[in-house]
């Protein structure tokens, strides 16, 4: 019998002015030329909020704060192996200041600030997509 793992994965909405960070994953990795935000694997150590902020100063070089959790999606492995991934999508608030973007570039070769409806019309990690979509249908204040 096959045990099936759970996986879990952070990510953060970052918003400057109303406007959101995306960041392009380079060719050659996983989903790359698509658009996604920053996020990554939540270790055993810690939580999902701590993993999203750590991964955010790793990925864009931007410290934050966590605030509410607005996604949660599952997914089976699309390699095939035995494991369901929970997705996990929270705000992220910059420290004060003008965050200034400093990229991984081993997994990023770029970035854009981008209104929600901005971001729909790039090629858009699916999460990332989905996200978007759920928030400007449901909830009235999302900025568009």
């Amino acid at each position: 019998m096959v045990t099936v793992r759970d996986r879990y994965v952070a990510h953060g909405l970052v918003q400057q002015g109303g406007r959101y960070l995306v960041l392009r994953r380079r060719e050659g990795r996983y989903l790359g030329g698509q658009w996604d935000i920053p996020g990554g694997a939540v270790e055993a150590h810690e939580s999902p909020q701590e993993a999203v902020v750590r991964e955010c100063a790793e990925e864009a070089g931007i410290l934050t704060t966590v605030g509410p959790q607005v996604a949660h999606y599952t997914n089976a492995d699309t390699e095939g192996r035995p494991l369901v991934f929970h997705t996990l999508t929270f705000l992220l608030n910059p420290e004060p200041g003008v965050p200034e973007v400093a990229l991984s570039v081993e997994e990023h070769d770029d970035f854009k600030w981008v209104l929600p409806r901005e971001a729909l019309e790039l090629p858009l990690v699916w999460h990332v997509e989905r996200t978007f979509r759920s928030l400007l249908a449901d909830v009235p204040h999302f900025p568009d």
